[in-house]
């Protein structure tokens, strides 16, 4: 890692800082990851310390969702949005409130893991302790093992979700599939938005761009009566995959330029 950063910057220019964006938990104080769930290989080491100290910069690091989030309120979809949502639906989902560009924070500052309220029950507990988590049946995960069964065997998993979308129209099996998976995805968003009643949602994640093809049953799974309705425009995130390692660099930025 700490070679790659090396080789990106530019010739004559000065590494002013460096951003890590990290499935959580992180604890962003002391610059550890708690989370051998799905980053084994970075948990409980001080990762910030270690590379402040190979690369002689100060480091800053974040939840993933959080940074995601700062990148599409700067400079994507949710751009000056002042109650924005963003959620990521990726091998888990992460999720961050934002208001007027600050992220919405816990107790000594952690960021609430939204991946985790339980929306379904009798599919077993997740890797958290809860039972029927979100991130268990809505991420982009779940809806790769949704579709597999609907397609041959031997289908790579990174070309499960763009061959299943282009068959949804000819086999009735994967449009349900999608339809299920829209459902689902928008039931823990309606419990967002009764939260945090944000006026503009983000999509992102590789999930939210098939977003077409399982909003009819996600808007259908956040209907409320008008007294009860969220007005929060729903949005698929502009800068895609990149939201995240844009967002990171942006905290960077805000924290260490002036130095």
């Amino acid at each position: 890692m700490v070679g790659t950063i090396h080789r990106l910057v530019p010739l004559g220019d000065t590494l002013a800082g460096i951003g890590i964006g990290a499935t959580g938990p992180v604890d962003r104080g002391a610059g550890v990851i708690h989370n051998f769930d799905t980053l084994p290989k970075f948990s409980e080491i001080r990762l910030v310390a270690e590379v402040e100290t190979r690369l002689k910069v100060p480091v800053i690091i974040e939840n993933d969702a959080v940074v995601a989030a700062i990148g599409e309120h700067r400079l994507g979809a949710g751009e000056g949005a002042s109650r924005m949502l963003m959620v990521t639906l990726g091998t888990g989902i992460g999720a961050a409130f934002l208001v007027n560009g600050e992220p919405f924070r816990g107790p000594n500052g952690m960021h609430p893991e939204t991946g985790h309220i339980p929306i379904v029950s009798g599919i077993g507990r997740c890797y958290c302790g809860a039972e029927g988590c979100w991130e268990q049946v809505a991420s982009r995960s779940a809806l790769q093992a949704m579709l597999r069964q609907h397609l041959p065997s031997d289908v790579p998993a990174k070309e499960v979700i763009p061959l299943a979308a282009a068959s949804v129209g000819r086999n009735p099996f994967i449009r349900e599939a999608f339809d299920t998976y829209g459902s689902l995805v928008g039931r823990g968003l309606s419990i967002l938005h009764t939260h945090y009643l944000p006026s503009v949602t983000v999509l992102g994640g590789s999930a939210a761009a098939y977003l077409h093809l399982f909003e009819e049953k996600l808007h259908r799974a956040i209907e409320r009566t008008p007294a009860f309705a969220v007005a929060s425009a729903i949005h698929v995130a502009r800068l895609g995959d990149e939201a995240g390692a844009i967002g990171a660099a942006l905290v960077a930025q805000d924290q260490f330029a002036k130095r």
